[in-house]
């Protein structure tokens, strides 16, 4: 008997571009996707990443049942048993430790989904529990931190007006490869090549020439972690050129005075010598930008996970705006929710380890192993981690895992058993995104950060994998185990209780009643309809574009009502620069490490897939200038080991003429030799990268919480025969 095919359109929850789709499924199985040429924003676009989703969909390692450590060994278990186990143990560790005693981490893969991210908050917010890490202090929260000082919201961001520019400067990305972030942008080498196309000028800063700049515009090698610099001397020559728009700055922003006095040390001719950026190329860059009809400076994440991304944020986002590019077309845009978020009445927290402030409400993933290891009152005992993968992805890999592997509940919440999960008490199968209804994620749907403003819904493709459930119904069910009421309120969770009673009379139901009925709740607030409505747009909607001229004096959110030029603590932290550099001249000739994207890898859980692995990609390499390679007598080919903060890694040695001399790279995520649960990644080589990355408090940027993963001072040398 054949069966009938089905064709779902749906987007894809992998990155910040949400591409739209067009599934193709059979007796509950994908059998093809392809990109959907009718949805709104993607328009036909989408990478070899959403295109080979049913690769963890229905992985053979994929998880189904829940499964507990015994004597060292994972067993089935039943749900019920799970919950009740997992609650009681979470119930004594709160009465006897409190909140505080209970964490949480979030990883990237559900990141991108709107409903478990907002029930994993009101889980810990059920223990009175607020450390929830993520991601985001390894790759953006300077961004964050930054928005909160100059904006007044963490939440309030902006981004290139990138279908009008005449001038863009790109800091520290590349597209080709990893897309871009904090604008939702599918095909954006499409877009970016149209500023040529009409006349105007892009420039790519960074210590490699990446794929991106060999295909538009022009590349301009920069000595890797010194951006702070290179934005120092660009608003400085900003200002020696008049550029700065008296009016505008009067009417709209305060601090100004104190800026100038933060870039009079700075002239491009002093700021050469540490970037090696030649001043007259700076001078033709900030020429360029003044005179352009709309030009917008922006930088992503090989910036963030430098040594002073907040600083960089500052000083970018200062010039875009007393140059009179800020809210003007072809500048810089501030985005508009689509659904209104209340500015938070909460105070500011720090955490117990050294007072580092949490940004944005998360605590900084740089600490997670001191706030583990670290004794007294409000050391974490137990840790809930969703869809993670920290012992890959989290700086000083060996510190972390000695921490993971100490607490007194550890519960991964997955849809595979990966490296964290190893460690874990118990691991609960999770939902891969086609198994659940969702809208676009909280940097579009809450931030409004889309060229192309627009909202889409989609209802799961696919029915739960064997026995696997909705992470939100997890979370609910712990919480009535635990003797919580989910998010605090009785209410809500007397509601869940009677949910999950009447959705046993109809079992496919209960992972998706709470869900859809929430995101019809945030639809309805938004003036979109109800999800009968939206499931009639199955290309999604676009809504009244983001408009020039409608956020300053109008929509910002300081306590002034204008942008905050010159916040104290950066500009404090402006004044220890000139140690700094000093250091960047004293250390000239030391070889400094970035990471690297590549188009079949995305962080750790894309090696699992066959089709991303295959030959020379089967691991990820040194790479190097061949002149530097030269110098160290290391060949092509053969191991390297790479040495930072008294650790070491080997990988093989691959040479790159496009990367500038002083620089080298080595991609991160692997290491997964000890993966029992993932078949095909145990099988890669490769090494993990943020083994030699330093963690704790003294290695994280102040304000932001990042931890310093591009730009870390290495050794390099050939590895010994025999040594690993």
């Amino acid at each position: 008997m054949v069966s009938q095919q089905t064709q779902k359109k749906t987007f894809c929850r992998i990155c910040e571009a949400q591409c739209g789709l067009v599934v193709t499924t059979a007796d509950a199985r994908v059998l093809n996707i392809e990109p959907n040429k009718d949805h709104v924003a993607s328009k036909g676009y989408a990478c070899i990443k959403g295109l080979r989703m049913a690769d963890f969909v229905h992985s053979s390692d994929r998880l189904t049942t829940p499964l507990k450590k015994v004597d060292g060994e994972f067993v089935p278990v039943s749900w019920e048993q799970a919950i009740t186990e997992i609650g009681a143990k979470l119930k004594a560790i709160h009465a006897q430790h409190g909140g505080e005693s209970i964490a949480a981490y979030m990883g990237n893969p559900i990141g991108f989904s709107i409903w478990p991210t907002m029930m994993m908050t009101h889980f810990l917010k059920a223990f009175q529990a607020h450390k929830l890490f993520t991601p985001g202090t390894q790759d953006c929260a300077n961004k964050f931190a930054g928005g909160e000082r100059l904006f007044g919201s963490p939440n309030d961001q902006v981004f290139p007006d990138i279908d009008h520019t005449q001038f863009l400067i790109a800091v520290g990305t590349n597209p080709v490869i990893s897309k871009m972030s904090f604008i939702s942008l599918p095909n954006p080498m499409q877009r970016i090549e149209a500023i040529e196309e009409r006349g105007g000028k892009v420039y790519w800063v960074n210590p490699r020439r990446t794929e991106s700049a060999k295909r538009v515009g022009e590349h301009v090698p920069i000595r890797a972690d010194t951006d702070v610099f290179f934005m120092l001397g660009f608003l400085h020559e900003v200002i020696q050129q008049g550029g700065v728009k008296a009016e505008r700055v009067a009417s709209y922003m305060n601090g100004y005075e104190s800026l100038v006095e933060v870039c009079k040390p700075w002239p491009i001719e002093r700021v050469a010598e540490v970037t090696r950026i030649p001043a007259d190329t700076l001078r033709e860059m900030v020429s360029g930008y003044l005179a352009a009809d709309g030009a917008a400076l922006y930088f992503s994440t090989g910036v963030n996970q430098g040594s002073a991304g907040l600083l960089v944020y500052w000083l970018q986002e200062a010039i875009n705006a007393i140059t009179g590019n800020l809210d003007r077309r072809g500048g810089v845009l501030a985005g508009k929710a689509v659904i209104a978020l209340p500015v938070s009445m909460e105070a500011a927290r720090v955490s117990r380890i050294d007072a580092v402030p949490y940004v944005n409400s998360t605590i900084p993933a740089g600490i997670m192993a001191d706030e583990i290891l670290e004794p007294g009152q409000g050391q974490v005992r137990a840790m809930f981690n969703m869809s993670g993968n920290p012992l890959l992805t989290c700086a000083d890999s060996q510190r972390l895992e000695q921490a993971l592997g100490s607490l007194e509940l550890f519960v991964c919440i997955d849809i595979v058993r990966n490296e964290t999960a190893e460690l874990a008490d118990y691991i609960l199968p999770g939902l891969h995104s086609l198994e659940r209804a969702d809208i676009p994620f909280y940097f579009f749907t809450l931030m409004g950060l889309m060229p192309d403003r627009s909202f889409s819904y989609t209802d799961a493709v696919l029915p739960a994998a064997g026995d696997s459930r909705d992470e939100g119904l997890i979370f609910r069910q712990l919480c009535k185990a635990a003797g919580r009421p989910v998010g605090g309120s009785r209410l809500l969770q007397w509601c869940s209780n009677l949910g999950e009673f009447f959705g046993k009379l109809l079992p496919a139901s209960v992972s998706t009643s709470a869900d859809i009925l929430f995101i019809s709740m945030l639809a309805r607030s938004a003036g979109l309809g109800g999800v009968r409505g939206l499931r009639r747009q199955v290309d999604g909607v676009l809504l009244e574009p983001n408009q020039p001229g409608d956020y300053l004096g109008q929509r910002v959110k300081t306590p002034s009502g204008k942008i905050e030029l010159a916040p104290a603590d950066l500009v404090a932290r402006a004044e220890e620069l000139e140690a700094r550099f000093a250091r960047e001249l004293v250390d000239a000739d030391q070889l400094k490490l970035i990471q690297k994207r590549e188009r079949f890898t995305h962080n750790s859980w894309a090696h699992n897939a066959r089709a991303f692995i295959k030959g020379e990609r089967n691991t990820n390499y040194l790479y190097i200038h061949p002149d530097d390679a030269a110098f160290r007598n290391l060949k092509e080919a053969e191991m390297a080991t790479v040495a930072a903060n008294g650790q070491s890694i080997q990988v093989p040695v691959r040479f790159d003429a496009d990367l500038q001399p002083g620089t080298v790279s080595v991609p991160h995520g692997w290491g997964h030799q000890k993966a029992a649960g993932l078949s095909v990644a145990r099988e890669t080589l490769g090494a993990n990268v943020n083994v030699i990355t330093p963690s704790g408090p003294d290695s994280i940027e102040p304000g932001s919480g990042m931890s310093h993963m591009n730009g870390v001072p290495v050794e390099v040398s050939a590895a010994l025969p025999g040594v690993s």
